[in-house]
């Protein structure tokens, strides 16, 4: 069978009851089960992404107290993505080939212990060395998290995987949401260091998560029947698809990124006299806060709203219009103000976050015997490859640091943010490629 004849028909009777036959498929657990385990691991992914927010939120008051050059100014927020993406893709096969939940709870702990602590870094080197090793732990997390997400909300949830996902996107959006203010916030009032007082409850809550998810499945009912099923055609269709979606991503999570970068540029070409840095900083976790908030809504209302099946369309024209704010943060906020710019800030998550939930409940429902490494590829791998955003960034801008960004004239940093906005039309051109009679067909699997 040819991707070309796959359409709305189910799949095969025969070959799925023999392949049936060979590998029996699991008996559902109750929902009643899952429902604990589910939500769990929801508030899990709040409190884990509390902690990455750190380092781009105190960017600025980092790069003050360290003395930072450029370079390790930029280093800051390309390190993240690389340690805790790459690394994902060997976890995922790890938790796929073990059948363990150890990456989520342990993740969590050891993110936690290390981005807290981050105040009693006294050089850049013990700064890089904490961010590496916690965001190791939080990348670690991710795979298995929204591995069990959609496979517990098939047993939990009415509305099945997709809403699942979305739920679980969004949870950490709740984390990504408040870490910003936590962090600016406590910082202001007792310094850097205090962030050392949420170690202890992040732990307990990581050994309350390895309790309730310890038996819990991540994996496709019947994954081994789907996969042994599958013709070589349609195998090699899955896979194609899968690294269109993986591509697409890339150019959402370097916007994601790039644009985070880009708002404490901003900040301090708002507040050139701001010797302690203070409202440069607080402005940088406003943004980053409403970007957030963007996050966590168009990512609920992606995962409701666009259905199995038919994500191709949803996908491109969303990526269309999110570019438009990307593209007009600075220019809104520099005219009609600070309030304007969170507007369009979280506007502007219209283009990557309503999609990406949908690429890894997509990717989860193509790899049905991998749905760790199809989360993982679709979050943490993708990711990994946006540590180019801060020197594209740098690029737009001309190559100076945050320092020097009062010697540019307005129009360079509008300029850097339209940039940005190029890589959401990429994306939308690339899922263009996307076959829609496989994504049909993988839908009827759930």
């Amino acid at each position: 069978m040819s991707p070309v004849e796959l359409t709305d028909a189910p799949a095969d009777p025969v070959a799925s009851d023999s392949a049936a036959t060979r590998s029996p498929v699991p008996q559902r657990t109750p929902a009643r089960s899952a429902v604990g385990p589910f939500w769990t691991l929801q508030v899990s992914h709040t409190v884990i992404d509390i902690f990455p927010v750190f380092i781009a939120s105190l960017a600025v008051t980092l790069n003050d107290t360290l003395k930072l050059t450029p370079a390790q100014y930029a280093a800051m927020f390309a390190i993240g993505p690389i340690v805790s993406g790459l690394p994902q893709a060997f976890f995922a096969w790890a938790t796929d080939k073990y059948d363990t939940r150890f990456c989520a709870w342990f993740g969590l702990a050891l993110g936690s212990a290390c981005l807290c602590s981050i105040g009693f870094a006294e050089t850049f080197w013990q700064l890089i060395l904490l961010q590496i090793v916690g965001m190791t732990g939080t990348g670690m997390y991710h795979p298995i998290g929204a591995a069990l997400a959609g496979q517990l909300a098939q047993r939990a949830l009415r509305h099945g995987r997709s809403w699942g996902v979305s739920i679980f996107y969004s949870a950490g959006m709740i984390g990504g949401i408040t870490g910003p203010i936590i962090c600016t916030r406590m910082t202001a009032e007792w310094g850097m260091r205090s962030l050392a007082w949420l170690i202890l409850p992040s732990v307990m809550f990581a050994w309350i998560l390895m309790r309730v998810t310890s038996t819990a499945p991540h994996r496709q009912d019947g994954h081994h029947a789907i996969h042994r099923a599958l013709p070589d055609d349609e195998r090699r269709a899955r896979w194609r698809a899968i690294w269109i979606l993986f591509t697409a991503n890339i150019m959402r999570f370097v916007v994601n990124t790039g644009i985070m970068v880009l708002f404490g540029y901003w900040a301090r070409a708002r507040f050139p006299g701001d010797g302690n840095v203070t409202s440069a900083t607080n402005l940088t976790g406003n943004l980053v806060s409403a970007l957030s908030v963007g996050m966590m809504i168009f990512g609920l209302l992606g995962g409701r709203l666009i259905r199995p099946g038919r994500e191709r369309g949803p996908m491109i024209w969303l990526s269309l219009i999110g570019a438009v704010p990307v593209g007009l943060i600075a220019f809104l906020g520099d005219r009609f103000g600070p309030w304007a710019g969170y507007a369009a800030a979280a506007a502007s998550a219209v283009g990557f976050a309503a999609t990406i939930p949908c690429t890894i409940s997509l990717a989860q429902r193509l790899l049905p015997a991998r749905t760790g490494l199809a989360s993982g590829l679709m979050l943490g791998t993708s990711w990994s490859v946006a540590c180019v955003a801060p020197w594209y960034a740098k690029f737009l801008l001309g190559g100076v640091g945050p320092d020097q960004v009062n010697t540019l004239p307005p129009w360079r940093i509008d300029a850097a943010f339209a940039g940005f906005a190029v890589l959401l039309l990429i994306a939308a051109a690339l899922t263009l490629l996307l076959p829609k009679p496989l994504l049909r067909h993988v839908a009827q699997q759930g």
